[in-house]
């Protein structure tokens, strides 16, 4: 029988899979959430993490994006986990204030990021409002990426992506002219795929030429013939 007169004591918690890369952090984590949310898993690798999150279906992903941290990884799980679990929240912590950071994580799919200065009350109304709503603020209103004005919404570093990938350049050869990882470059090319609504490098490039992305700038062409 419901107790109706203290109906919060009868709402189920949700259920939470913790993911950071540092160990101590989700010492840190885990007990704030307590009487919050209800711990169904530990990981520290983004793999861990989605096998959890295949066991236990639940409520939410609470991840821990840091810039310094390979944070591509982080969003390709996001990516990953929500269209498999449509309805799984994600709540992120990072001490990052990017913005490129913070816009790329909400594309991604996370529906609260916390600053590393929240309180415990922060983070429980980030919980009630992620899977339980009551309140709807107006949108914090991020500078949009840079696009090119035929570009399918790229932005300028994966224009210069698809332009390097259509000279046949690999994944490395592509960071080592960009100066990025080439765990980056993938996260990139994942983005084009998406984006152009094609599934391989070929077709990426085929695309961007239809669409008159492959006129490089000179500052383009001189990084790609340094190398």
């Amino acid at each position: 029988m419901k107790n109706a007169s203290n109906p919060a004591a009868m709402r189920r918690l949700p259920g939470a899979v913790l993911f950071n890369s540092y160990p101590l952090l989700l010492d840190v984590i885990e007990p704030i959430l307590r009487g919050r949310a209800e711990v169904a898993g530990r990981a520290t690798t983004t793999a861990e993490a989605a096998r959890l999150i295949e066991t236990h279906e639940p409520d939410l992903l609470i991840a821990g994006i840091e810039a310094a941290a390979h944070p591509e990884a982080v969003f390709a799980l996001v990516r990953e986990t929500l269209e498999k679990h449509p309805g799984l929240k994600v709540i992120a912590f990072s001490s990052s204030s990017d913005r490129e950071l913070l816009a790329e994580a909400f594309d991604a799919g996370v529906s609260a990021l916390i600053a590393p200065n929240a309180s415990p009350d922060d983070i429980a109304v980030a919980i009630r409002q992620a899977t339980d709503p009551s309140i709807h603020f107006a949108p914090t209103r991020l500078p949009a990426p840079k696009q090119h004005a035929d570009g399918a919404g790229l932005t300028e570093r994966e224009i210069e992506t698809v332009r390097l990938v259509a000279k046949g350049l690999s994944n490395a050869e592509v960071g080592r002219t960009l100066l990025v990882t080439e765990q980056t470059v993938k996260f990139h090319l994942s983005n084009i795929f998406r984006k152009l609504n094609v599934s391989n490098r070929t077709q990426a490039s085929r695309r961007a030429e239809m669409m008159n992305l492959l006129d490089e700038s000179p500052d383009v062409q001189a990084q790609a013939l340094a190398q």
